[in-house]
């Protein structure tokens, strides 16, 4: 591994391995050292400024996931970390592109004209403790698998109607924790995420992030017409009044938010959680999941505060094929003979193929296999009588739409008993397939 370095005061000496002889910007010293090897790193002093009036790639064809070219911003003193170094891309509709190969950026601020691109396939790109300015798209990820993380970083763009972050490929991962997201003054209904037409397998995660910068009513994310596209936020500060997508018209694409506040701190729920105003936890093609606070099972599920339930309400998309699945409850299971009931509550009764779980627990062989899971159900086969899901006669429900006490409309899953033969857990997901139902359930397992 060798270290380079860059800085606006350097004499440009070849190796370029101190300050005083440092390379004057970061492209340069790019095409002066090319082919770099596996893990080099790239100091960049902290008050250095460098402004380049055009278009600008830097590529790191020799980093690999493993060990990328390494690019730190330090002080030109001592040499230890500190963030400030600044690279600016100015004049009109001028673009960064990372290219090639793999790297990582810590305290680096970049600055540019027009748009932030990622053009080269099978690449990996870290930032962390960086701020991203950048006056038109935030960022591009051009090329398949891609795979994009921001970590304790800033990111902002100024646009007042093209400032999104635009996924226009497939199978590409952008993950953004910790940080912020600050977007223009754009009208309301323009999205923050956008997946491209076409474009499937793209995996979004946004986590203890602050999206309340953004302007007030965007879209979280516009999903197009790919497939199996997933965008999860997790214990984010949303925009005042965002607003989630249509629900989405092309197969396995589904959108996820855990945990998080429209505009205000947050208290993550206990498990998966729920969303200030009652907006869906969960939207696919499929129907919604969101967390209901004036329905619920009383001493069922709550986050220390507040009682709740899950409002699964499926859409005419559902079947027995095809139902709405809702989020994982996991519970940890010693040793033992073990029965798991979940309560659900509806405004009528459901048969066994409108209402179902599926249960995932430890080996119950001996010796165990510690990456053996068994799947256990209750789903009849498809050529089955449907028959009544068993009534729930000892609990109360608070709130419209669950049924009468003891009675209709309250039900229970129990599973099959099973002995695992090690600790370990258990995994239970909620399947509702009768088209344009809405039920609760109570996301607190029973365990007996």
């Amino acid at each position: 591994m060798t270290t380079y370095y860059v800085d606006d005061g350097g004499s440009q000496t070849a190796p370029y391995d101190t300050y005083a002889k440092a390379e004057t910007t970061l492209a340069a010293l790019i095409a002066a050292v090319t082919p770099f090897t596996a893990g080099d790193e790239i100091h960049i002093g902290h008050d250095h400024a460098e402004s380049t009036a055009g278009t600008v790639t830097f590529a790191f064809a020799a980093g690999t996931e493993l060990q990328p070219i390494r690019v730190i911003s330090t002080n030109t003193g001592s040499d230890a970390y500190q963030a400030g170094a600044s690279i600016a891309i100015t004049g009109v509709e001028n673009d960064l592109n990372i290219s090639t190969g793999a790297s990582v950026w810590y305290g680096v601020t970049l600055t540019v004209a027009d748009n932030l691109f990622f053009i080269a396939e099978a690449t990996t790109h870290r930032f962390v403790d960086c701020v991203i300015v950048v006056a038109d798209l935030l960022l591009v990820m051009n090329a398949n698998w891609i795979t994009l993380e921001f970590v304790d970083s800033a990111l902002s763009s100024a646009d007042a109607t093209a400032n999104e972050m635009r996924l226009s490929s497939a199978t590409t991962s952008l993950i953004i924790r910790g940080g912020s997201v600050t977007m223009g003054s754009a009208g309301s209904g323009l999205p923050i995420f956008v997946i491209g037409a076409g474009d499937s397998g793209n995996h979004i995660t946004v986590e203890d992030c602050d999206l309340s910068g953004c302007t007030s009513d965007l879209v979280l994310v516009s999903f197009n017409t790919g497939h199996d596209n997933r965008v999860i936020f997790r214990r984010c500060k949303l925009p005042s009044a965002y607003t989630l997508p249509a629900t989405p018209t092309a197969k396995r694409n589904r959108i996820e938010v855990e945990s998080c506040s429209g505009g205000t701190s947050t208290k993550p729920f206990l498990g998966v959680g729920g969303v200030d105003g009652g907006n869906a936890m969960w939207r696919d093609i499929k129907g919604d999941v969101r967390t209901a606070t004036a329905q619920h099972r009383n001493g069922g599920a709550s986050d220390g505060v507040n009682d709740y339930s899950w409002e699964m309400t499926a859409n005419a998309n559902v079947s027995y094929f095809s139902p709405l699945e809702s989020p994982s409850i996991v519970y940890w299971a010693e040793p033992g003979s073990q029965t798991v009931t979940i309560y659900t509550a509806n405004d009528a009764d459901l048969n066994d193929n409108e209402l179902w779980m599926v249960v995932e627990h430890p080996d119950t062989a001996t010796p165990a296999n510690p990456d053996h899971i068994v799947l256990s159900n209750t789903k009849p086969n498809p050529l089955a009588t449907p028959g009544a899901v068993a009534r729930d006669a000892g609990s109360t429900w608070d709130g419209a739409g669950t049924g009468t006490d003891g009675a209709a409309g309250q039900q229970k899953l129990v599973s099959s008993s099973f002995n695992p033969v090690e600790a370990g857990p258990v995994i239970i997901r909620v399947y509702l397939a009768k088209a344009s139902t809405t039920m609760y359930v109570d996301p607190k397992p029973a365990v007996a």
